[in-house]
């Protein structure tokens, strides 16, 4: 097979670059995906998560290397196998960074990503029922709306905050990031809009979409990249150029596997070298994730009520009948943002959920449970834990310090990459959680969520002293699911840069990257939309296309 581009990898980037290169009808486009569809019921349903998370057929289900600033604990990494990547299975939050993200982006040498570059693509990409311009895009193929799920705990715990003094928001995703507001979710009509759903709902005919194809490595002749080869051996070959869209950990793995990456670990796995780039799965970031849990005697209010076999039936049945009800929405739809200095770059992303769980796959037994709960938890709960009635306080810390890497385990691309985020490895990332700790406890304190609440529980339980705290969030840090810049664009002057401006491979010819693992650092907020972004604005630079013009609202 032969085709002008491969597209290899069909997650959120994917499934967007393809649909747009594959607009001018002269060309032949290939979307490789190694896993199926991205179609079935438990996707589109915005709640059913439980089907999608820890399902191989569905989650790569990576895990990390043990971390040590974590007692030992092994971090479980649910990355999206099927079209659409990780958007069938993200909290379904629609959020850019804040301009000062985008803007440091081009202040480091990477004209045309910032803000004003990037947001007329986000624009163009962004389809929201509830907002209007200049701050959004209302005729894109990502359709946006409010979140669903917004209850008495959501409310509570938002005005609680404002007495707290966080400043109430309209929109997060307007001219101001600081504060609390209900979110914007990637759902339209009750139907979660995976990168997927939202782009490939009627792919053109000179688009190809191969599932089942998991790649192996690239094809290349020398310097240049003529193809990919999938672990079945079947090869398909790129007359242009091929565009590596396969994630933060799934992009720098293949690239190693095809030699392309550190010299030296290369070498020790027996592989040639094509490219000696240091660059290749290195400054891995992620929002670190701390999990405050409060118990409730309230299970009316939970979303946790839905655990039981009949409650779960009728929550499907609702969504199958209406597209409404609590099936048709994100767990959280609250989200408050807290700066410790500068309001324009807030430190902390805090999600609050109506229960409280544990997610981390990797975390002891699974609990057991009667029969009803045991099958109604396989709908809506994920982790080995079951979920309870109470709050949970989700505090992300959004630019942290500590990076990590992603390392080859062999040179068989059977065996998933080292994945080490080498969290709160620079001690300031653990002290500045702290105050954030601390912030939220002072928003749980006030009578309007404490009424609610019957106290801290678990490892938060007692936690008092700063040396507590710490044993705390040791205790309880988890992924915040934003793993990002693993084969990061830079500047020509940056040595650990993987890409030119032009999302170019160093070194190499005919061929891109174009994913999180392009990004250049973190950015402010869930990644999803900034990615889709990335890919509408790939589109045009791969085709020629002039760049839609900059703008910015806040002009």
């Amino acid at each position: 097979m032969e085709f002008d581009y491969i597209v290899a990898g069909g997650g959120s980037a994917g499934c967007a670059l393809a649909a747009r290169l594959a607009e001018d009808p002269s060309l032949k486009v290939c979307l490789a995906e190694a896993g199926g569809k991205g179609r079935n019921l438990f996707i589109r349903m915005p709640a059913g998560n439980g089907f999608v998370f820890g399902n191989p057929r569905l989650d790569w289900g990576f895990e990390s290397v043990p971390q040590a600033s974590l007692n030992g604990r092994r971090i479980y990494f649910p990355r999206g196998k099927a079209l659409g990547g990780s958007s069938i299975m993200n909290g379904l939050i629609y959020m850019r960074g804040v301009p000062e993200d985008y803007d440091a982006w081009r202040d480091s040498g990477l004209d045309g990503w910032g803000f004003s570059d990037l947001f007329p693509y986000f624009r163009r990409s962004q389809g929201a029922r509830n907002r209007q311009e200049p701050w959004h895009g209302i005729d894109g193929p990502l359709k946006t709306e409010l979140s669903a799920n917004f209850g008495t705990l959501e409310k509570a715990f938002m005005e609680a905050a404002i007495v707290a003094g966080h400043k109430p928001l309209d929109d997060l995703n307007g001219p101001v990031r600081t504060g609390i507001a209900r979110t914007d979710s990637t759902v339209r009509c009750g139907v979660r809009q995976s990168s997927a759903i939202a782009y490939l709902a009627d792919p053109p005919k000179n688009l190809t979409i191969l599932t089942g194809r998991q790649v192996a490595r690239l094809s290349l002749e020398g310097s240049r990249a003529v193809g990919i080869e999938t672990i079945d051996g079947e090869q398909i070959y790129a007359r242009g150029e091929v565009i590596v869209c396969q994630g933060a950990f799934g992009t720098p793995h293949m690239l190693m596997l095809s030699g392309i990456g550190p010299a030296d670990q290369l070498a020790a796995h027996g592989i040639k070298v094509m490219a000696d780039l240091p660059g290749v799965g290195a400054n891995l970031a992620d929002h670190v994730d701390v999990s405050m849990q409060y118990g409730s005697d309230r299970m009316d209010l939970s979303l946790a009520r839905h655990q039981r076999l009949d409650k779960a039936a009728w929550l499907m049945s609702q969504w199958l009948l209406s597209g409404k009800g609590p099936g048709s929405g994100a767990f959280f739809s609250t989200v408050l943002f807290h700066a410790l200095e500068n309001p324009a770059l807030p430190e902390f992303e805090v999600f609050m959920t109506p229960m409280i769980f544990d997610e981390n796959l990797t975390s002891g037994a699974e609990q057991k449970t009667p029969l009803l709960q045991y099958l109604g938890r396989k709908l809506l709960v994920r982790g080995r834990k079951v979920a309870q009635p109470g709050v949970q306080i989700d505090i992300n810390l959004e630019r942290p310090r500590s990076l990590g890497s992603v390392c080859l385990a062999s040179a068989s691309p059977y065996d998933p990459p080292l994945i080490d985020p080498n969290y709160f490895s620079d001690p300031q990332d653990l002290d500045q959680m702290v105050h954030g700790v601390n912030a939220m406890r002072e928003i749980m304190a006030v009578p309007g969520i404490s009424q609610y609440l019957t106290g801290e529980v678990g490892a938060w339980k007692g936690a008092v002293s700063d040396r507590q705290i710490k044993e705390a969030i040791r205790a309880t840090a988890y992924t915040g699911h934003h793993p990002c810049s693993t084969a990061r664009m830079g500047a020509a002057n940056d040595p650990t840069a993987v890409l030119d401006g032009q999302l170019r491979v160093r070194g190499m010819e005919n061929l891109r990257v174009c994913d999180a693992s392009a990004m250049p650092t973190q950015v402010t907020g869930n990644l999803n939309a900034t990615i889709i972004a990335m890919a509408e604005k790939a589109a045009d630079m791969i085709l020629g296309r002039n760049r839609l013009p900059p703008e910015d609202p806040r002009l």
